[in-house]
């Protein structure tokens, strides 16, 4: 059974499930200090100024990323990416005789693993309990601030900014200058004045 686990063509979905043991130590841990692992993997965000994760922000929400905790959403893709890896090497050993090369069981994998992460990531996200005490409105977002994502805001032809509000939950806004002559490159950081629709008046953000 070890020789099998650690064997070449198995050892990145030994690795996986070995990622997904260590996070469960370290989250128990962390817990018993008080003190979450998974709080502190959600306070890091790659979306604050970063041009490049901005433009995979559809992937990001496709892969329900920005649905859930980013522990649970870890262990689902490290746990998706295993299961199915040792299933087809399983079943190619059966079958054939021999395992599948490695890039073969690599790629389908991967592939099953973004589906898992979408399908069972949307459905996770729906029955995760909510905590309805820290849920804010996009109506209540007024004097926040946010960082554009996408290309730049004019007046007329808003872009996306992500906002956090006072309980640290992303928001995505469709941002644009309150007055004409005024352009918000991405990465730029603006306060929230005022919503008219779907779109929100915004001011550059004063260091």
């Amino acid at each position: 059974m070890v020789s099998i686990l650690l064997s070449q063509d198995n050892l990145p979905y030994t690795i996986s499930l070995c990622i997904v043991f260590v996070l469960g130590i370290v989250e128990s841990l962390s817990l018993v200090i008080g003190a979450s692992f998974l709080g502190l993997l959600d306070d890091w965000t790659p979306n604050d100024g970063n041009a490049d994760v901005a433009a995979v922000s559809g992937l990001v929400s496709w892969l329900c990323i920005n649905r859930l905790p980013l522990l649970i959403w870890l262990v689902l893709a490290l746990l998706s990416f295993a299961i199915a890896g040792f299933s087809f090497n399983y079943l190619s050993q059966s079958w054939f005789n021999s395992l599948l090369p490695q890039f073969v069981s690599l790629s389908i994998s991967l592939i099953l693993m973004t589906l898992c992460c979408h399908f069972f990531g949307g459905k996770l996200a729906d029955i995760l309990p909510k905590n309805e005490s820290l849920a804010v409105s996009v109506e209540d977002l007024n004097g926040c601030v946010g960082t554009l994502t996408t290309s730049k805001a004019v007046l007329g032809s808003p872009s996306e900014a992500v906002v956090k509000d006072d309980y640290m939950q992303q928001h995505y806004v469709l941002v644009e200058p309150e007055s004409d002559g005024v352009e918000f490159p991405t990465g730029t950081q603006v306060v929230l004045l005022k919503r008219k629709g779907q779109v929100w008046s915004a001011a550059k953000l004063e260091s």
